[in-house]
């Protein structure tokens, strides 16, 4: 687990390697709960890289995307999770779904995303991320490892905006990229 400080902010960065076999473990406990969605739903962006391997893994061919867009630079966030695209009722009424996100930092993209979800008439909805931090209002049903000292995850598949985020603060986070990843 490479941490290193930029800024201020406690970085973790995340290879794709660790990246994978967080999504792989992540699968197995649901797998191992029993629990058998009909589609996955991937909070995008972050989620569409884990909810494609959790498909694979879980056999589950229908997966879509849900928008939602929360943290801007590392540690600054919106006041809310803002809904940029949604799914349409009748995919999802009457039918088992997964929602699948990286982090649950605050809970509420997760939040937003059942209740809207409930609200369009899924029969279940269940949820998961590879990072559950202590910091969420909501704990999701599976998580591959629990965070319990604040930190930024930095994943390969968001690494070019980690990249461009922490430039625009003043920061250059290339050198721990080409070292630890």
């Amino acid at each position: 687990m490479a941490i290193v400080e930029v800024g201020g902010v406690k970085v973790r960065f995340i290879s794709w390697a660790e990246g994978i076999a967080l999504s792989e473990a992540l699968a197995r406990r649901i797998e191992g709960d029993g629990y058998k969605p009909e589609i996955i739903v991937a909070i995008s962006r972050g989620g569409l890289v884990p909810a494609r391997i959790i498909s694979d893994i879980l056999g589950v061919d229908d997966v879509i995307s849900m928008g939602v867009k929360y943290w801007g630079l590392a540690q600054r966030r919106a006041e809310r999770p803002l809904l940029y695209h949604s799914i349409e009722p009748g995919v999802i009424r009457d039918r088992k779904v997964l929602v699948v996100d990286e982090v649950a930092d605050t809970g509420h993209t997760l939040m937003l995303a059942k209740n809207l979800l409930d609200l369009i008439g899924a029969a279940q909805v269940k949820t998961a991320v590879l990072h559950l931090k202590t910091t969420s209002q909501l704990t999701p049903d599976y998580y591959a490892e629990r965070i319990e000292e604040w930190v930024w995850i930095s994943y390969p598949w968001s690494r070019y905006e980690d990249l461009r985020e922490f430039k625009k603060r003043g920061h250059d986070i290339s050198k721990y990229i080409e070292k630890i990843c």
